[in-house]
C-alpha cells in the first residue's frame, strides 16, 4: 500500500467537505445520498434508501456505472422533473467520487468512508444566465468542451479544478512538458493518462 502525501490527504479532505455542504441545486445531505446511490450501483450493492427524487437517482446511478449517455436519456430526465442545472451537479459529484474511489483503489487504499450526514442548508440555486445550449447536452458558456462542461454551476467546476490539481495537473502544469511529479516524467505522466483513458473508453 502507498502511503499518501499531505497534499493528497488535504485535497481529499477539501472534496469529502465539499461532497457534506449544501450546493448550488442539492443540500449536502442529498449530495451525500447520490455518492452513496453512485457508489453502490458501480459496486454492485443494493440502492441505499434516499430521499430524492427519482430521475435523480436514475442519473447518479447510470452515470456512475454507464456514462456512455446521450441528449435522448438526458431529456427524458428533464421531462420527469430534473431540470440541466442540477443534473450537472449529479454529474460533478459523481464524477469526483469516482476519481477519488478509484484512486484509493490504485494505490492499495481502501474507500473513504462517506460523510455521516451532510449539511440541510438551502442550496443557492443561482443561475448563470450566459449558460446556453450550445450543441451539448448540458448548457455551457463558451465553447461546449469537456473543460466547459460544468460552467453552468461554476462551483463544481472550481471542485473539479481543485480534485484534477489533486490527482492529476493543475491547468496550468499542462502546459509543462519538462514537469516531474512523484518521481514521474511529463511523458511517464501521460502515458498513465492515456492508456487509463483507453481503458475506459473515453476518446477525450
Amino acid at each position: 500500500m502507498i502511503e499518501l502525501a499531505s497534499a493528497y490527504t488535504e485535497g481529499l479532505d477539501r472534496e469529502w467537505a465539499r461532497m457534506s455542504a449544501s450546493g448550488t441545486w442539492w443540500t449536502g445531505a442529498q449530495r451525500v445520498a447520490l455518492a452513496a446511490a453512485a457508489r453502490a450501483a458501480r459496486e454492485g450493492d443494493e440502492l441505499p434508501d434516499v430521499d430524492l427524487p427519482a430521475p435523480a437517482v436514475e442519473a447518479a446511478v447510470r452515470l456512475s456505472v454507464d456514462p456512455h449517455v446521450d441528449q435522448a436519456w438526458v431529456a427524458d430526465l428533464v421531462a420527469r422533473g430534473l431540470a440541466l442545472e442540477p443534473y450537472v451537479e449529479i454529474l460533478a459529484v459523481v464524477s469526483r467520487i469516482a476519481a477519488v474511489d478509484t484512486f484509493l483503489f490504485a494505490i492499495g487504499h481502501q474507500q473513504r468512508p462517506l460523510p455521516d450526514e451532510g449539511s440541510h442548508t438551502e442550496p443557492t440555486r443561482e443561475l448563470v444566465a450566459e449558460a446556453t445550449i450550445q450543441g451539448a447536452f448540458v448548457p455551457t458558456t463558451g465553447v461546449p468542451f469537456p473543460p466547459t462542461a460544468l460552467t453552468a454551476v461554476p462551483p463544481e467546476g472550481e471542485a473539479l479544478g481543485d480534485l484534477h490539481t489533486v490527482l492529476y495537473l493543475s491547468m496550468f502544469d499542462m502546459g509543462d512538458q519538462a514537469l516531474v511529479r512523484d518521481d514521474l516524467s511529463r511523458i511517464q505522466i501521460e502515458l498513465v493518462a492515456a492508456r487509463t483513458s483507453l481503458l475506459n473508453d473515453c476518446g477525450y
